[in-house]
């Protein structure tokens, strides 16, 4: 999996260096940045990106944006960083991965923040960090769900090597859990919620804002048509602030469209799971230091070949600009 991970890796810059030398994936109709192509994915964090072009948000800022669907957040970041989309939400660690393979991609906000994203389900044979000794944990390798684990096993002064390990993709892991073949899994919900469904005993012990190792943000992430182009940005940061704003009105519409994204029927538990995310369009400290806490990690794992300063990955200050 490691040589497939290189060669995608090759692969994608090969085609961001080769887009970029055909002027970035510029519309070519002489109104350069107002075509913009959005990268959504089914999940929670797609919600905001679908309303911002279907009610129009974008479009009322000037520009002409399509949206784009992708499985998950990882594949719309690598889209937008070959210029197939100019921007899309996602967490830290797609964004360091791209950027340390010189990918063309840069963090201009955040458009989602949560406490109680990333869930640590466990059956009923572990309560304790202590307890995870002599079970066994699920989770993908080289992802946000493994910096988590790797960070909590320090937190609680752990013996990893006492811990087995099931690698396994996030699609895998539910069911990996539901048939006993692990004790315990990291996911991000709708996920969590399916597995605490999938099996009795199951509950989610702890949640990634415990502890403040994963306060999660979702990440604005955006190509070279916006972040080369201040205006451009600035529109896009001002939609998804409107985008915010609609959704905290009309909670029905939001129910609805995640039931449609997620497959999820219950009213209920979707209201549960949208009131654990706040969608308001920010740029706070603690999210620049989770990027850089995040590419230090990936350093030392080897994940990465050269260290990624966060300060050159992100655009701090156009989230307070976009107010005026």
């Amino acid at each position: 999996m490691k040589v497939r991970a290189r060669v995608l890796g090759s692969v994608l810059i090969a085609a961001s260096l080769v887009l970029a030398g055909c002027g970035g994936g510029d519309s070519g109709d002489g109104d350069k940045g107002k075509k913009i192509t959005v990268a959504t994915q089914p999940d929670f964090f797609g919600v905001p990106l679908y309303f911002a072009v279907q009610k129009g948000f974008l479009k009322k800022q000037g520009l002409d944006a399509k949206l784009q669907k992708f499985p998950t957040g990882v594949e719309g970041t690598e889209a937008v960083a070959t210029g197939q989309a100019d921007f899309t939400t996602v967490a830290g660690f797609p964004v360091v991965s791209l950027a340390a393979r010189k990918a063309q991609v840069k963090v201009i906000g955040h458009n989602a923040t949560s406490a109680k994203w990333w869930g640590f389900v466990t059956d009923g044979s572990i309560s304790e960090p202590s307890d995870l000794e002599g079970k066994t944990v699920g989770f993908q390798s080289n992802s946000t769900a493994n910096y988590w684990f790797d960070q909590f096993v320090a937190f609680h002064k752990l013996d990893r090597s006492k811990i087995k390990i099931v690698d396994a993709k996030f699609a895998q892991l539910v069911p990996t859990f539901a048939q006993g073949k692990a004790n315990a899994i990291i996911h991000f919900e709708p996920n969590v919620s399916k597995a605490v469904a999938s099996k009795s005993g199951a509950k989610v012990t702890w949640w990634g804002g415990d502890d403040n190792l994963l306060p999660f943000y979702g990440y604005v992430a955006a190509g070279p048509k916006v972040y080369k182009d201040k205006d451009t940005a600035l529109r896009v940061l001002r939609g998804l602030r409107e985008t915010a704003e609609y959704m905290k009105n009309n909670e029905a519409e939001v129910i609805k469209l995640a039931k449609e994204l997620t497959g999820m029927t219950d009213d209920a538990q979707i209201k549960e799971i949208l009131a654990q995310i706040d969608f308001s369009l920010a740029f706070d400290p603690k999210s620049v230091e989770q990027v850089q806490q995040i590419a230090d990690y990936q350093l030392q794992h080897k994940q990465i070949k050269e260290r990624v300063d966060a300060q050159s990955l992100v655009e701090a200050s156009w989230v307070s600009e976009s107010e005026k």
